[in-house]
């Protein structure tokens, strides 16, 4: 098997009894930070007909919402630039796998405080990783909207 240690460029397959196999992953959500969340959630529900599926309150006001068609909203901080991103969550076919192959990259690291399935890269941009449900991934890589 091999990896990209210090982002050199390397041939990239992974291997399983003498085959090529390639393994397959699809997005599951995305995650921005937002100003105002009410008005963003608005916005997506009326404009665009994504409905909300479930949300997370702290001290009364609204913090997290997630919205069918997979776009997470975030309450910015005052100090942070809201529209910026805040994670990607993928479906993965074998987690564990996964996570041991990413945290062998060079500058590749869990998040403090967060659960195994939180990694950052080197670049800041965080992960939030889920096993795939048997057959999920084949079933949405089959979709063809374009």
């Amino acid at each position: 098997m091999l990896l990209l240690k210090n982002f050199e460029r390397v041939n990239w397959c992974v291997k399983e009894k003498g085959e090529n196999m390639a393994r397959q992953s699809y997005l599951e959500h995305s995650a921005v930070m937002v100003r105002d969340i009410e008005w963003s959630k608005n916005f997506f529900e009326k404009i665009l007909g994504m409905t909300e599926t479930r949300r997370k309150e702290k001290d009364g006001h609204l913090k997290m919402v997630w919205l069918k068609g997979g776009v997470q909203l975030v309450a910015a901080p005052e100090d942070y630039k809201a529209g910026q991103g805040h994670h990607l969550g993928i479906v993965v076919e074998d987690m564990p796998e996964v996570l041991r192959e990413m945290l062998a990259v060079k500058g590749v690291h869990h998040i403090e405080g967060k659960p195994e399935k939180w990694v950052q890269l080197p670049d800041g941009l965080t992960l939030e990783l889920f096993q795939e449900k048997p057959g999920a991934i084949q079933n949405v890589l089959n979709i063809e909207v374009k």
